[in-house]
C-alpha cells in the first residue's frame, strides 16, 4: 500500500490540451474578466492563429462565461506567458 502511493506521488502531472486562437481576435486575458485585457496584449498586441495555449485548468466568472487559464507559447514554440487567462469559446482544444 506504500509502494503503490509513493508511486502515485512520484507519476508526472499529465497537463491539459493544446489550444489554438479560433481567429486573430482572441484575447489574452489578466483575470476571469472578459475587460481585464492582459497588459502586454493590449491595443496592437495580440495573438495570432500560430499561437498555443497550454491549459492547466479552467474557470467561469459569477456570469457563467468559461475559461481557460495556462502557458501562452509564441508561434516558435516558446514560452510568453505563464497563467493567463483567456475566454474558453474563442480558442479551440482540438479533439
Amino acid at each position: 500500500m506504500i509502494a503503490g502511493c509513493l508511486l502515485a506521488a512520484a507519476s508526472p502531472v499529465l497537463a491539459g490540451p493544446t489550444c489554438s486562437p479560433s481567429d486573430d481576435s482572441a484575447r489574452i486575458l489578466a483575470s476571469a474578466s472578459p475587460s481585464n485585457l492582459h497588459r502586454d496584449y493590449r491595443g496592437a498586441n495580440h495573438v495570432g492563429l500560430g499561437w498555443s495555449l497550454q491549459v492547466e485548468r479552467s474557470t467561469h466568472d459569477a456570469s457563467g462565461t468559461a475559461y481557460y487559464i495556462g502557458d501562452l507559447y509564441s508561434p516558435t514554440g516558446e514560452l510568453a506567458k505563464r497563467n493567463v487567462f483567456a475566454i474558453e469559446n474563442e480558442w479551440d482544444c482540438g479533439p
